[in-house]
């Protein structure tokens, strides 16, 4: 069976964007792997008053596309990925997308907690609690490279 590796991404997030990417691109030659780069449209934003109800939709497609084009300059012929872009609650899409793409692995980045994460905990903290496959959470930091 082929080993799969869930990449969730935060778009707008690009300090985080080397470290997930080089992190990954080494799983990814050393096992093997396949990456499932995922980013997720929150729900949220379809419920904001006048909001137009095809909004959601637009995002969706515009995310997918960003994520596409971020792959591809991202990662090197060698790297065998898929990408998608869907609308849900963050964290419980991430981990439902990684039963559903029977991933064995989910390597996320995580940022500088705020103080409303460190009181309802941030994504990766959410994820981490929820998830059947083992995680990766990766944050920036002294003395570690992936490459």
């Amino acid at each position: 069976m082929k080993k799969r590796v869930l990449v969730p991404i935060d778009l707008s997030h690009e300090a985080n964007f080397d470290l997930i990417f080089s992190a990954t691109t080494t799983l990814a030659r050393r096992h093997d792997a396949t990456l499932h780069v995922l980013t997720v449209v929150p729900t949220e934003i379809s419920v904001w008053p006048y909001v137009p109800q095809s909004f959601a939709g637009e995002a969706q497609k515009l995310a997918e596309s960003q994520l596409e084009e971020l792959a591809r300059l991202e990662y090197a012929d060698d790297i065998r990925w898929t990408s998608e872009a869907v609308i849900g609650p963050i964290a419980a899409t991430i981990v439902q997308r990684a039963e559903d793409v029977r991933a064995g692995l989910i390597a996320i980045a995580s940022h500088d907690p705020r103080m409303r994460d460190l009181l309802l905990g941030g994504t990766a903290d959410r994820v981490l609690r929820r998830t059947r496959c083992s995680v990766l959470v990766l944050r920036h930091g002294e003395g570690w490279e992936w490459c």
